[in-house]
Order: C-alpha cells, then structure tokens, then sequence
C-alpha cells in the first residue's frame, strides 16, 4: 500500500438499534476493498449496557472503543485519535454504504489531492412509507437525497464564507487524517462547536458542517461526489409530525448558529428582537397549518430564531 491507502471506518452510537448496526457492519464487511486495507472503530458513546456486552463478538478489523462522555463530538473526536488511516471515514449507525463506498472514497482521494472531505448520495429506506404531503425537499432530512444532476461527478468548492450544496452531510463522510486532527484541535475547547452537533435524545445537528468549514480554512476543498452511495435506514417514529418539526427546526437552527460562530453569517439586528417582534413571532408559530406549512415554518423559524440570538425554542 501506498501513502494515504489504509482507511478507518469510524461508527459512533449511543444506545443502538443492534439489528440495524449489524445490518451496517454486514455492509461494511462486503466492501470490495480488501479488509487488510481498513479498519473499523465502533465508538461507543455511553451506552447502557455497553456495546461490548450486547454484541461482544466482533470481526478481527472491528475495535469497540468506549466514549464516555455523551455526545456525538466527543465520539468523533475519540475516533479520530484512535484511528490508524490516512483517510477518515465516518459511517451512521443505520446507514449502509454501497459495497465500492471505500475503495471509491481511496481513488477520489487519490486523484483530487486538493480535497480535504468528500461526501456522498443517500437513499432513504423506509421502515414505513412516507405521508403523500412530504415533498422531496422535507424527505432530504432523512437523507433521502435527489440523484445529483448530469456533469462532472464530483462537485466541490473551497470558498471560504460560503455555505452551499456542496458540503457533504455526516453520513459516510471520509476526511484526510490531516484535515480531521486540526479541526480535532481547533474544537478542543470551543464549547459552541463542541455542542454543535447531537447528544443523546438531542436533534442538534450541525457539527458536520463544521468539519467542512474548518477544513475549507485549511486551504482544502469539500465536496460530493456521484458515485459514494447509502442507504439511510430511517424508522417509523421519524415520519411523526412532532419529531419532524423539532428535526427541521434544530437543523436550521444549529446550523445558523454555527455559521455566525465561524464567522460565515452574519447575526440578524438587534431590533428584530425587540418585544413586539417577539409577540408577532408568538402569534405566527401558532397559526393553524397544514403539515407542510408547518414543516417549512419550522425551516424558517429555526433560522429566524439563531440570527436574532435566542434560545431555542423548537415545536412542542
């Protein structure tokens, strides 16, 4: 092997769904990379019993690191201290990448050295089907992604500032060792960052992001590419009204919040605050809607809510 060809497979849980992990782990082991060339590190992120305990026997390329400290940031950071490759590359727990996902991360790699993070195309597979009202754009939030357009297949960008359709979602997300070790650093203590991402029962989610942004300020570049796919296992209780407007909202409003952080957007004037404005917001968010009108108010309410700096408050 070459410089840069062994990959780790990083998986953080907390409290997993064990038949669906082993439906991951089961994907994983048919990837068409030899297993010699990668590894996995299973990150568990305080988990009760311990996954060692529920599923102690493992593959011998399978390490099952403990986290104790609750929260997907913290796992991550555990995984990339562990991890042995040169290449990073981050798999959820119920996601099931296709079986060329790493060799094609190695080659995207390979070809394009000014890449620091590349992502992919999730499908979404439904334990139940999805309500006729959800539109396309709504089931994106369960990585049930469009197919990316005609053109090149790998689309990317390394504009700092900018926040666009070219940062990849955390799902299958592969990082050079270098780029993940200094954002791994810049993060170590800044609280925001830190909490930016889910911990536990939490619908915060922006911490991927943050990834691409601090490996953009390191004069990389972050995009997707066409052919790294997965399937995105996605359960019944995520197509719930309630959860998907605490989901919509959380996302856009960590994210902003992160933006504004990073120094990428600026925060909303202080007069946006004020006290009426705060009665007409009271008012509207409990206006009578139909179910996608409240899921894009969630959208806009959450983003709202982190440009005037206010606590979040997500849809009961």
């Amino acid at each position: 092997m070459q410089p840069g060809d062994f990959i780790s497979v990083i998986i953080c849980t907390h409290q997993p769904d064990i038949g669906r992990l082993q439906r991951v782990l089961q994907a994983l082991d048919m990837q068409t990379l030899p297993k010699g060339q990668w590894e996995c590190l299973l990150v568990d992120n305080a988990s009760a019993p311990p996954l060692v305990e529920q599923a102690p026997h493992w593959p011998p390329h399978f390490r099952v690191i403990p986290e104790p400290e609750l929260g997907l940031t913290p796992a991550r950071l555990r995984g990339i201290r562990e991890a042995k490759g040169d290449v990073l590359v981050f798999i959820d727990d119920d996601c099931l990448p296709e079986p060329s996902y790493l060799s094609t991360v190695r080659q995207i790699f390979a070809e394009h050295p000014f890449l620091g993070v590349v992502g992919g195309y999730g499908k979404a597979e439904y334990e139940t089907p999805p309500p006729d009202w959800m539109p396309t754009s709504i089931r994106h939030y369960h990585l049930d992604m469009q197919h990316p357009p005609p053109g090149h297949a790998l689309i990317y960008a390394r504009i700092q500032g900018q926040f666009g359709h070219w940062f990849p979602v955390g799902a299958g997300l592969a990082i050079r060792k270098q780029a993940a070790a200094s954002y791994a650093d810049q993060i170590q203590n800044d609280l925001v960052a830190r909490h930016s991402t889910r911990a536990g029962k939490s619908l915060i989610g922006s911490g991927d992001h943050d990834m691409s942004i601090c490996t953009i300020n390191q004069g990389y570049a972050v995009g997707k590419h066409r052919d790294l796919q997965f399937i995105h296992i996605v359960p019944s209780f995520r197509l719930q009204l309630p959860y998907m407007l605490r989901l919509l909202y959380m996302s856009n409003y960590s994210t902003t919040r992160l933006l504004i952080h990073r120094g990428w957007m600026q925060p909303a004037p202080a007069a946006l605050a004020g006290p009426l404005q705060k009665m007409k917001r009271w008012v509207v968010n409990r206006w009578p809607r139909p179910p996608l009108a409240q899921c894009r108010h969630a959208l806009r309410r959450g983003q709202i809510d982190a440009l005037i700096n206010a606590p979040p408050m997500p849809p009961a």
